[in-house]
């Protein structure tokens, strides 16, 4: 246990309580528990789950929402539980692809993430949720702009086709 105590301390800062170490936890087992020998990286049971097609990624998906739940109980602000929703949501949707996923989740650590978003507005309650939204704002953004870019391809092929 002394080995595990050692590198959750090195992987995530101090607790502020028990509700958020209980997170901590399985945000650590989630995505840093695992060294990779010789290259100074850690992968977690998320990534290994994820190697089970379909159900891994649906496990390791409910698993992480653990977290965003916790943080609800916790009181955080709607803005912030709706980015770490969609830090959940980016995890599940790309680590669903074979490979490119199990890839992407030895990068994108949804779970710290989200442990790292509440553990912020957990310790200070009255931080600025700006940063939240101008994410949120990004998204919108892109999104509209792929629908207008889709638009326009079609149009564009449409026009090719009887045009």
């Amino acid at each position: 246990m002394g080995g595990m105590t050692r590198a959750l301390s090195r992987n995530l800062a101090p607790r502020p309580d028990s509700a958020t170490a209980e997170v901590e936890l399985l945000a650590w087992l989630l995505d840093n528990s695992i060294p990779i020998p010789g290259t100074g990286r850690r992968i977690g049971l998320d990534a290994l789950i994820g190697l089970i097609p379909g159900a891994g990624d649906i496990v390791s998906g409910g698993l992480g929402l653990l977290v965003v739940v916790r943080a609800a109980q916790r009181g955080l602000p709607a803005i912030v539980l709706a980015r770490m929703l969609a830090n959940l949501a980016l995890d599940f949707a790309i680590g669903s692809i074979p490979i490119l996923g199990d890839l992407f989740d030895m990068w994108f650590k949804s779970s710290v993430r989200n442990v790292d978003l509440m553990r912020h507005y957990v310790t200070e309650p009255e931080a600025s949720t700006r940063g939240q939204w101008l994410f949120f704002a990004g998204i919108v953004a892109t999104l509209g702009l792929a629908a207008l870019a889709f638009v326009w391809l079609v149009w564009a092929l449409l026009g090719a086709i009887f045009g």
